[in-house]
């Protein structure tokens, strides 16, 4: 219900309004104010297990559930190019040799990190079992996915991977930790030098005067310097052979991934959301602020 997670999409207000359960009783009825919503004071897990009780002694309800069961998963739009000696690559190609490498050809755990990363994730990456996907769209702040794969891996005893932009991998990650406890942790850093939701949000909705341009960052140097694998690709040809070396290692591995930073992410929802809240363009340039500090 967070603005990352639904855009507060007045699309999706059920007719008849939401049930909304929380362990906090001030949560329900912020995202959508306007909308009917019956709050329900409760912890999720308890809710859900007391609902089932009741539903299960419903002798119809086990038929309505697999009526309402879709047959099989919606498919992204398949592509009509070829990853090609393209420099630099298009995100959603690099999509294309994740779906095929490390959800259909293993049993790896994904995350995705805030950002443009969870963006083209989302929209194209497809699982057909569940608890092999995870993102952290709360209040939509990195971090997230750059330490938490490392958890991930050691928690499961397998491979876990997190698609990550640089700006979120140079706040924070645990690449030494991994490396000292050899965990198959692996991180593809979608390498833009930028922070490219904020910059081409900003774009999108005609707002100027912030930077959002980052140093271009060698995270293949950096991973090597910390002891792990770093592997840098700078052509979409080089793609599958640069996922199947990650897959198939028994430490950690950073692919270092030079992508198209003005590919335009598939983000029309929420800039949309963004404008109906009422967001609006930059119509006039401030004057600059110079700021003064007091003698110390």
């Amino acid at each position: 219900m967070s603005e990352p997670t639904s855009f507060w999409n007045q699309q999706m207000v059920p007719s008849k309004g939401f049930i909304h359960v929380d362990i906090d009783p001030n949560v329900p009825g912020v995202a959508y104010p306007h909308a009917e919503t019956l709050g329900i004071q409760s912890d999720v897990k308890a809710f859900v297990r007391q609902l089932l009780q009741v539903l299960e002694a419903d002798e119809s309800f086990e038929l309505k559930l697999k009526l309402s069961q879709p047959s099989s998963l919606p498919k992204p739009e398949l592509l009509t190019v070829e990853p090609v000696e393209k420099s630099p690559i298009r995100p959603e190609i690099l999509m294309e040799a994740i779906q095929k490498i490390i959800v259909d050809g293993s049993d790896a755990v994904v995350m995705a990190e805030c950002g443009n990363s969870f963006t083209w994730s989302t929209n194209i990456l497809r699982f057909s079992t569940a608890n092999r996907y995870r993102v952290s769209t709360g209040v939509g702040a990195m971090g997230h996915a750059v330490t938490g794969v490392v958890g991930a891996a050691q928690a499961r005893n397998g491979t876990a991977v997190a698609i990550v932009g640089d700006g979120a991998m140079l706040m924070n990650n645990e690449i030494s930790t991994a490396v000292k406890y050899q965990i198959p942790a692996i991180w593809i850093v979608l390498n833009d030098a930028r922070y490219n939701m904020c910059h081409q949000g900003m774009k999108m909705l005609g707002m100027t005067g912030a930077d959002a341009i980052i140093p271009e960052t060698n995270f293949e140097m950096i991973a090597r310097g910390m002891g792990a694998e770093g592997i840098r690709v700078s052509k979409e040809s080089e793609i599958t052979a640069a996922l199947e070396k990650a897959i198939a290692a028994k430490g950690p591995v950073i692919i270092d991934v030079l992508i198209d930073p003005d590919r335009p992410a598939p983000s029309k929802g929420r800039n949309k959301g963004l404008a109906s809240q009422g967001v609006k363009s930059t119509s006039e340039k401030k004057p600059k602020v110079q700021a003064s500090f007091p003698n110390i």
